[in-house]
């Protein structure tokens, strides 16, 4: 489902899906550096930079990776959710005195044309009804001289976890997701409007311990999250069987982020 309607009053109202999935990927990540970290790292910080953050969730990369951002930059955090931009304004706002805020709609962005040094755009493309347009938005108020990082994920990205879904619903939601715009074809909607796109790959995998905490993840979003009690059951014993006698499952994880240059 990519209504704005459901994604701001039901998926993202606030922070309690997200959380589910950001703690599968928090405890048992195979990386060397955290998501977070890893994504600020991709940009070449220019001094009070002007910085655009769209889908900005609860304001997580801004705490995490704090060691990697600069300390004077001027801040805009947006999101179509009010209650999570509420969240990100109050994690946020100790780390930087020059902090903005307003709940927006990434297909139509209130501001002027070229007033950012930096857009960032985690996970949240595959999201919006019309990609290319929002994507056209985010070059829109991008300065020439700027950097667009737009995070997703490839057809890989949970597979295992996918194939548990399937058996289960019938055809995983998240697979159609990703196909709005992914590591396999958002270039094509980036090259429209910058002039250097480049893919960077996330190394990392997770190798998980718990069976409940993948049962969590996958009842975070459509169609886990309309699971009834005989759903959750049968979900339950899919995954755990997935552990076996090892005691631990496995799940592909294929994420990274185009690194974008305007003209």
């Amino acid at each position: 489902m990519t209504s704005e309607r459901y994604l701001r009053d039901v998926q993202y109202r606030d922070s309690s899906n997200l959380a589910a999935r950001a703690n599968l990927h928090a405890r048992y990540s195979t990386a060397p550096v955290p998501w977070f970290r890893w994504v600020a790292r991709q940009v070449t910080w220019p001094c009070a930079a002007r910085v655009l953050e769209v889908g900005c969730g609860p304001g997580w990369l801004w705490e995490q990776a704090r060691a990697d951002l600069p300390d004077d930059a001027v801040v805009t955090l947006t999101d179509l959710s009010s209650g999570m931009l509420r969240e990100a304004l109050t994690r946020v706002s100790p780390y930087f005195r020059a902090l903005h805020g307003a709940a927006v709609d990434a297909g139509r962005l209130p501001f002027v044309d070229e007033s950012f040094d930096v857009v960032l755009a985690n996970h949240m493309l595959y999201h919006v009804p019309d990609p290319a347009r929002a994507v056209r938005e985010l070059a829109r108020v991008l300065r020439r001289s700027g950097t667009l990082v737009a995070a997703t994920n490839g057809p890989a990205h949970m597979r295992e976890v996918d194939e548990i879904t399937a058996d289960v619903f019938g055809e995983p939601e998240q697979r159609k997701y990703s196909d709005r715009f992914g590591a396999h074809n958002g270039a094509a909607m980036l090259d429209a409007h910058f002039e250097w796109v480049e893919w960077r790959s996330y190394h990392d995998d997770l190798v998980c311990t718990d069976p409940d905490d993948v049962l969590a993840y996958v009842l975070s979003y459509p169609p886990g999250d309309r699971a009834d009690d005989a759903a959750r059951e049968q979900l339950r014993a899919a995954i755990v069987a997935r552990f076996g006698a090892s005691g631990a499952m496995r799940i592909t994880r294929e994420s990274g982020a185009f690194v974008c240059r305007a003209a």
